[in-house]
């Protein structure tokens, strides 16, 4: 009979997997295509629209440089004379230098003349000249305004230029040249454009269409090619516009550059396509998430017909966990009936268990907190203190004075615990390290010095009470006091976010790592003295109030000195005692 019941449930889970896994695979790889395309398609699109306007702007401010040099009066008259002292070229020069001098993509200049060649780099050296006889100027010396193909020029070394040339004509003379100006653009700075926006992992390309050279490009050879032969199979329709070719599971987006002889492409691959489908990834577990919903409703249903008796007691396990305590009553005269009676048998005694360990934990750690706040109520310590200052005022020393002040505001701190408050503002909790301090410097006179260090807004946020007071006693005994000269405990707080950050240093002794770990694993030892004791109730009563929202740290360095930094709850009101925690010391 289990046998048959388990093969219909089976049966019934296993097609409704199936059905809903194909509906989901179908519906979520028909997504994938359509949204990996049109959403990354539209930002490559937009992006090679910002490389190309960039490009295109750098060209457009290079034709008008030009056309400024050539409309220059000093230029014109400069090119209506053949002969040309060292005076004149040098001011025609710093004339073109002074209209290029802002613009850093444009490195040098030359001006033609016939057949003399001003260089604006050295005007007075034949480099250029031998420059000129290469191809990319021969094959476009004939041309009015154009741009060269990308060419070498050792000025800067290893530079790479692209030349602007511009036939300058004669006013006197209609159609009759007067000279050229040529301005050479720095390649580095269709670099910087291109890698300035485009991803890491994008490969991209800057190619001379006239001759399918590739300017610049990021990207393996056989992708270029790829993009080259598809650019001569499938030429442009509209000027400017945006062609995208599939490749290899990715696509090419190409653009010619309006009025150059220059194109971009960006090249987007099949893994960088995968990442845009997070939105989908998040679907299908959505979708995921709702088949399986759908198939344990299914199961439910099946199991009510079949187990009804079995889903009665599973339901009531369920909301007991919850906390939820409920009663069964199964009256099938089988195992279900026996099962029900022990459930609710085994419920009791987990409910009484429960409550009886709540309670004790309640006692525990109230107990346990009480020891660790030290509480006194000696009224009689503090008449017998104001005689003490009393008789220091009569007698006139006021050392006694400060120091029997100093004592009876630590002891009021102490007592502060009866009134139920479990913390105190920052401000007063300095105040009982100050008190301590003075104290402490009557015992290690001259020996060391306290530096306070705490925001102005920060002095009313709330801590727990007395637990700088023995971080600070352990710095001055352990740290400075067995160094023979002076040192310095510094107390600092900050705010981070949500968390109140204090930092105790001191510029004592310090600790090897050895010492440090034993003193760390000390703080659990109550074997280990006073010191040790006191450590230890810090990290305690934080863990009472804070559970794990808090950290308690200590780094040190043997000769550099020790550091306590303690990170907690940043608050501006004060804790009381839970009243149903009070109740438990009534009548003490």
């Amino acid at each position: 009979m289990n046998q048959s019941i388990q093969k219909k449930i089976g049966v019934g889970i296993a097609v409704i997997i199936l059905i809903m896994t194909a509906i989901g695979s179908l519906f979520a790889y028909s997504y994938a295509f359509n949204n990996q395309y049109s959403q990354r398609q539209k930002l490559d699109e937009r992006a090679l629209d910002q490389y190309v306007n960039e490009v295109q702007t750098t060209f457009r401010d290079v034709q008008m440089l030009s056309q400024n040099i050539a409309a220059s009066q000093e230029i014109q008259n400069f090119l209506a004379d053949q002969d040309h002292d060292y005076f004149e070229i040098t001011d025609a020069v710093q004339r073109i230098k002074s209209i290029i001098n802002l613009r850093v993509y444009v490195n040098n200049a030359v001006l033609l003349q016939g057949d003399q060649v001003y260089w604006t780099y050295s005007p007075f050296e034949d480099y250029m000249r031998e420059r000129l006889k290469e191809p990319w100027y021969i094959q476009l010396e004939n041309q009015n305004e154009t741009f060269s193909a990308v060419h070498a020029c050792g000025y800067p070394r290893d530079s790479r230029f692209i030349t602007y040339i511009l036939k300058i004509n004669n006013p006197d003379r209609y159609g009759q040249e007067a000279g050229r100006v040529l301005l050479n653009i720095n390649v580095r700075q269709f670099k910087d454009i291109l890698e300035r926006g485009v991803e890491p992992d994008t490969g991209y390309f800057f190619v001379d269409t006239r001759s399918g050279e590739a300017v610049l490009h990021r990207g393996t050879a056989r992708s270029l090619e790829n993009l080259l032969l598809e650019i001569q199979k499938q030429p442009q329709e509209e000027q400017g516009g945006t062609v995208f070719y599939p490749w290899e599971g990715g696509y090419f987006a190409w653009r010619t550059l309006a009025g150059s002889p220059f194109g971009i492409g960006i090249y987007t691959s099949r893994q960088q396509l995968m990442q845009y489908t997070e939105p989908l990834r998040h679907f299908f577990i959505a979708y995921s998430a709702a088949t399986i919903a759908a198939v344990v409703l299914l199961t439910c249903m099946l199991v009510h017909q079949f187990l009804k008796p079995a889903a009665l007691i599973s339901k009531a396990m369920l909301d007991f966990s919850k906390g939820k305590k409920t009663r069964l009553d199964i009256r099938t005269g089988d195992e279900f009936q026996v099962l029900s009676r022990q459930f609710n048998n085994m419920a009791d005694s987990i409910e009484e268990s429960v409550k009886r360990k709540i309670h004790d934990e309640k006692v525990n750690k109230k107990l346990k907190f009480d020891m660790l706040m030290s509480k006194i109520h000696p009224h009689f310590l503090y008449n017998t203190l104001n005689s003490v200052i009393y008789l220091a005022r009569r007698e006139g020393n006021a050392d006694i004075e400060k120091m029997v002040h100093s004592l009876i505001l630590i002891l009021q701190d102490g007592m502060a615990a009866y009134s139920g408050r479990i913390d105190d503002p920052l401000s007063a909790e300095l105040l009982v390290v100050s008190a301590y301090c003075v104290i402490q410097r009557y015992r290690y006179k001259d020996k060391f010095q306290l530096v306070i260090n705490v925001p102005a807004e920060l002095q009313g946020a709330y801590i727990p009470k007395n637990i700088l007071q023995p971080v600070v006693e352990n710095a001055i005994y352990h740290g400075i006091a067995p160094m023979e000269e002076p040192g310095t405990v510094e107390i600092l707080v900050e705010r981070e976010d949500e968390m109140l950050r204090i930092c105790i240093a001191d510029s004592g002794m310090g600790m090897d790592e050895e010492t440090l770990s034993a003193a760390k694993q000390s703080i659990g030892d109550t074997s280990g003295g006073v010191h040790s004791i006191g450590m230890k109730s810090i990290r305690e009563r934080l863990e009472y109030l804070y559970q794990d929202r808090y950290t308690f740290e200590i780094y040190s360095e043997k000769g550099k000195g020790t550091t306590v930094l303690i990170c907690l709850p940043y608050k501006t009101t004060t804790v009381l005692i839970p009243a149903e925690q009070t109740d438990l010391y009534e009548g003490e």
